[in-house]
């Protein structure tokens, strides 16, 4: 009961289990960095060598075990079979192996639950959609995963809804800015999004459409600004942490004092 305030970062799930236990003690102050199922839109006009590049780092780093990495990707039908091919070219030459080692850029799920867990999502998504690389683990020691990529599986199936936590992403095209949109948002989480495009009115117009807390123009996760407030909308989290004012300000109270002379 001593405790006032509490930060956690973690899970969906045990967040709400934290605050939960939260309003049944002394109503402690709780600020949540949770989940994240972050989507990124790519226009006709985008350098798509470039959004090919940033969104396979995006979803490759740390395994894929990032809350903000970029595990859904929309992509405008007319330039959809090229970035797909160039993605596709840069996530299936990854060199999976020791962490430790130069060269290597994935390593392995941090532990058998979760490389169990991400297992089990990529058998659902092989209902779910089209398989288009990868699909199953590395064989030998380890708890290594391929890079596995899905197109054309549909915005409510399981996978496109709930955060897997390893190097999988769904790909799906779109027509408009609307239909991209809603699709973008359709969502729980809202931790990171980001749009590539040339066109800077478009941009300003996505990066106030999206519900999310973190949005990136022409970059995506983990490109952060290193001195501005990271957290989520909805499902991922409570509250803003960054440097000194942002993580400080959140253990701190407002106290008015009304002094009549």
């Amino acid at each position: 009961m001593d405790v006032r305030a509490l930060s956690f970062t973690g899970s969906t799930r045990t967040g709400r289990i934290i605050q939960e236990s939260a309003a049944k003690s002394n109503l402690k102050v709780i600020f949540l960095e949770l989940g994240g199922k972050s989507p990124v839109c790519i226009f006709e006009d985008a350098d798509l060598e470039i959004a090919a590049e940033d969104t396979q780092h995006s979803i490759q780093v740390n395994s894929g075990q990032t809350c903000m990495a970029t595990t859904r990707v929309y992509v405008q039908e007319s330039v959809a079979e090229k970035y797909i091919a160039l993605f596709k070219a840069k996530f299936e030459s990854s060199s999976i192996g020791d962490p430790q080692k130069p060269g290597t850029n994935q390593g392995p799920q941090a532990d058998k639950v979760q490389y169990d867990n991400v297992l089990k999502y990529i058998e659902i998504a092989k209902e779910e959609g089209t398989l288009a690389l990868g699909g199953s683990a590395v064989e030998g020691e380890g708890y290594f995963i391929r890079p596995t990529i899905f197109t054309d599986t549909p915005e409510d199936a399981r996978t496109m809804k709930e955060e897997i936590f390893g190097p999988v992403v769904h790909i799906n095209t779109f027509k408009t800015e609307e239909e991209v949109l809603a699709k973008a948002n359709n969502t729980e989480y809202g931790l990171y999004a980001s749009v590539y495009t040339k066109d800077l009115n478009r941009a300003i117009r996505f990066a106030k459409g999206f519900e999310a807390g973190t949005v990136g123009v022409n970059c995506t996760s983990p490109t952060q600004g290193k001195d501005m407030p990271f957290g989520g909308f909805k499902g991922s989290g409570i509250g803003r942490e960054g440097l000194p004012f942002y993580t400080m300000n959140n253990f701190l109270e407002t106290k008015t004092v009304v002094v009549k002379l």
